[in-house]
């Protein structure tokens, strides 16, 4: 009779043991908590891969993963990767546009 609760006990502990291992790895991916730290993204040209990125740190957000603002610096974008970049922060507000050479008065006043 002993040799039959030694199975489901040993299921008990792995599994226990899986619970622990979960909630310790979710610890280490956890976020930071507050705003303290930013994601700069350049944008230059056309804004050719500038959607993409943006998309995917928004996905991170979204999924819990990330807290910290989204910021497109402007170094150098045309017409047409303004207007991307525009739209880009008009449809996720989370996501900022700013001129590249006020980044840095941008992240020491927040």
């Amino acid at each position: 009779m002993g040799e039959f609760w030694e199975i489901p006990l040993a299921l008990l502990c792995v599994c226990g043991l899986a619970f622990i291992l979960w909630w310790l790895f979710g610890l280490l991916l956890r976020p930071l908590p507050g705003r303290a730290a930013k994601i700069v993204l350049s944008g230059r040209g056309n804004g050719e891969h500038l959607e993409q990125m943006v998309r995917s740190f928004v996905w991170l957000r979204g999924m819990g993963l990330l807290r910290c603002p989204i910021v497109i610096a402007d170094m150098g974008l045309t017409p047409a990767g303004w207007e991307l970049a525009l739209r880009l922060t008009a449809r996720w507000p989370e996501v900022i546009l700013w001129p590249a050479s006020d980044v840095g008065d941008y992240i020491s006043r927040t």
